[in-house]
Formats: structure tokens, C-alpha cells, sequence
């Protein structure tokens, strides 16, 4: 199914399909106000969010997969708009800390959070390297 918004103008914009989860409302606001497009909000919606509340397990399965995908969805984003090299330098840093996080928790003995950074660090290299957004968790 494919969502999109139209405006005065009556130009489509799609939301782009290569995000899977972050940043893909980011982009496509980002994509309305580049064409002219108005953006607006209404301040007296109110939604609640129960992060994860329908998963009775998997809990751990589910936050491996928001890293990966927050990391792949920050880098694909900054390249498409501000091109791989900008978007590189941006992540850098992101890329070390994992990187030295996941030494660091290994020699601590610390198995969830060394691969909470494993997942991080996956996620930004796969979209460094060109990879589609690939990872999906495996829940009970």
C-alpha cells in the first residue's frame, strides 16, 4: 500500500519505500516543503504510544531491531539529501562509539548491551555499503 500526500498544487509525493521504520515522515515533510508544499499541525491530537506493549516476548528481538533500523535510516537519510560524504561524516562518530562499545562491553561480559552495538554498528554499515534495509526481527 502506498501513502501519499497532495496539496494545492495537486503534486504526489510517495513516501519512500526504502525506509522500512525512522525517519520516512522526516523525509517525506522534507520532500513537501522542497516542492512548496505545506505541512500542517494539528496541536489538539493527541496519541498515546505503548512502545511494544502487544509483545508479550521478543522484547530484546524488538529493540535489536530499532537500533539497526535507526542507524540504517540515519545514514540512507543524510545521503539522499545531503550526499554520501556529508552523510559519512555525520556518522562517523556514531560508527567509532559503536565500535568501541562493543569491545568494551565484550571484555565486560555484557552480552545484550555488546549486541544492542553490534546491531547499531550493523545497521550503519549496511546502509554505508548500499544495503536496502534488510533486518527484521525473529519473534516467537
Amino acid at each position: 500500500m502506498q501513502f501519499s500526500l497532495i496539496w494545492k498544487n495537486f503534486k504526489i509525493i510517495f513516501f519512500d519505500e526504502n525506509f522500512f521504520l525512522y525517519f520516512e515522515e522526516i523525509d517525506l515533510c522534507k520532500k513537501v516543503k522542497d516542492n512548496n508544499g505545506d505541512i500542517f499541525l494539528a496541536k489538539s491530537i493527541r496519541i498515546q504510544h505503548d512502545s511494544a506493549s502487544s509483545v508479550n516476548s521478543g522484547k530484546f528481538e524488538l529493540e535489536k531491531n530499532r537500533n539497526w533500523h535507526w542507524m540504517w535510516s540515519s545514514f540512507y537519510f543524510h545521503k539522499k539529501h545531503k550526499g554520501f560524504f556529508i552523510a559519512l561524516l555525520i556518522v562517523i562518530p556514531k560508527l567509532i562509539s559503536c565500535f568501541i562499545k562493543i569491545i568494551l562491553y565484550s571484555i565486560l561480559s555484557d552480552k545484550e548491551k555488546k549486541d544492542i552495538y553490534y546491531f547499531r554498528m550493523s545497521g550503519l554499515v549496511n546502509s554505508i555499503i548500499g544495503k536496502k534495509s534488510w533486518y527484521r526481527p525473529s519473534i516467537d
